[in-house]
């Protein structure tokens, strides 16, 4: 009762009882409302206990109140917290990612992803001198009228690939569709028919190599190398959204996983573990065009504050531990397996699909290893027993997310994932309750 009754109350200033409308639960029908959170646990205002697979949209890479970040936060404090001036910890930390993310020669911090690739997309236009941004069907680079387009809503397509773009939101003027060229993703011959089209016009080409914003959907490694040597042919510039896939299959990101490195990359999420720290990295050449130095202005009050900063250089140093990542992705491996089976057992159609720790799950859609598209994905998935599958999860207090977010036309599933701080206690856990779950989806 008291989770419907702050429900109630929350709406008397938030519209739906919530401050982001990402956060509305379809399935619940409200807001989840928590008390505290600790490790892979959620504890609700009603003092119920939940293990937590949305982790924040994936920003909790290391769980909740995680005692080395709680450490970091306690040194910001001690120092004061500060905004809006630099420290040592500044370059350490943008030195760090240097090292560790491929095409990170210079970097620019950022309080959000969707600020790092509007900071991306404007850099690129200034660097080339070009207007046109080429980006793809389904992925999803934050809610800046300069690329949220085609995310959830479908254009028309035509013989050659190229979409007509639609804008995610309304509010968007007609005028902003102009330079967006939308493509379906995986087919090079889609690219070369708009890079042929658009000569001497296109900024950018940018994309999220692993769509988890689709679910989880990999790029192909030929098709990304292809691209490579596409934008360096016609000198476009080539952007990787990396916001969730950065540090996520390791500490390189997608980047690193393909062994493709491209000219700017945004990167945020795991980064701060849960605070809000962002980035934009690339190329000296490119990077050189932001100010104060170059033409192209990407700054503000709250960039790089003390505490993110502090926890982003804590949350870099335990991912670059020994066997860091071996242990995340063998513990998420445990999961895909186990879930994987109960599709099989109890005949369910469907199969989850993860890289890294992070994944979803694709009801109606048979094959795990089958190359599908963006659209394949939209036409099979079933949402109908998605929404049963995430009603009977809840009620056994797994965590999964479903947005209630108006602006989504079509049906997609919803990423999911792990932190460390699961272990195969929670992951058995999570099976033991499950089996319940196929059982009923199976003989329904």
């Amino acid at each position: 009762m008291k989770m419907k009754e702050v429900y109630k109350r929350a709406q008397k200033s938030f519209l739906y009882g919530t401050c982001a409308a990402g956060r509305y639960h379809a399935g619940l029908g409200m807001p989840l409302y928590l008390e505290r959170a600790d490790g892979p646990y959620l504890y609700d205002v009603e003092g119920r206990e939940w293990i937590d697979f949305n982790t924040s949209a994936g920003a909790a890479f290391f769980g909740y109140n995680n005692p080395r970040i709680r450490k970091a936060v306690e040194r910001s404090l001690e120092m004061g917290f500060f905004m809006n001036y630099e420290s040592e910890y500044h370059y350490q930390l943008a030195d760090q990612i240097c090292e560790v993310i491929p095409c990170a020669e210079k970097v620019r911090l950022s309080n959000t992803g969707t600020e790092a690739t509007m900071g991306a997309v404007r850099l690129a236009r200034a660097f080339t001198g070009k207007d046109k941004i080429v980006r793809f069907e389904g992925h999803f680079h934050g809610m800046s009228e300069l690329v949220f387009y085609n995310h959830g809503t479908l254009g028309e397509m035509d013989s050659y690939g190229e979409v007509t773009p639609k804008p995610d939101s309304a509010g968007f003027p007609a005028s902003y569709a102009d330079p967006m060229i939308i493509v379906e993703f995986n087919r090079i011959d889609a690219l070369e028919h708009v890079v042929k089209k658009y000569r001497g016009q296109i900024a950018a080409v940018i994309m999220e190599a692993v769509s988890y914003n689709c679910g989880c959907m990999p790029a192909d490694k030929e098709y990304l190398r292809q691209v490579r040597a596409l934008c360096d042919r016609e000198q476009i510039v080539l952007i990787f959204d990396e916001v969730l896939s950065g540090f996520r299959p390791g500490i390189g990101g997608a980047q690193e996983y393909y062994g493709v490195t491209p000219d700017l990359a945004t990167i945020a999420k795991a980064l701060g573990g849960g605070f809000p720290v962002a980035a934009l990295v690339g190329k000296r050449e490119v990077m050189e065009a932001l100010n104060p130095g170059g033409p192209t202005v990407m700054s503000g009050t709250y960039t790089g504050s003390l505490m993110p900063v502090l926890v982003a250089l804590e949350c870099l140093a335990m991912m670059r531990e020994p066997g860091f990542y071996d242990r995340l992705n063998s513990l998420s491996q445990r999961l895909y397996d186990g879930m994987n089976e109960l599709f099989r057992r109890f005949k369910v159609r469907g199969h989850i699909r993860g890289l890294g720790n992070r994944f979803s799950t694709y009801f109606g859609i048979e094959d795990e290893n089958d190359d599908y598209r963006f659209r394949k994905i939209v036409e099979h998935f079933d949402g109908g027993v998605y929404n049963k599958f995430i009603a009977k999860v809840l009620d056994r207090s797994l965590y999964f997310h479903i947005s209630g977010w108006a602006g989504k036309g079509v049906s997609l599933p919803t990423h999911c994932g792990t932190t460390s701080a699961h272990t195969e206690k929670e992951i058995d856990i999570a099976l033991d309750r499950m089996e319940s779950v196929f059982k009923e989806l199976g003989s329904e």
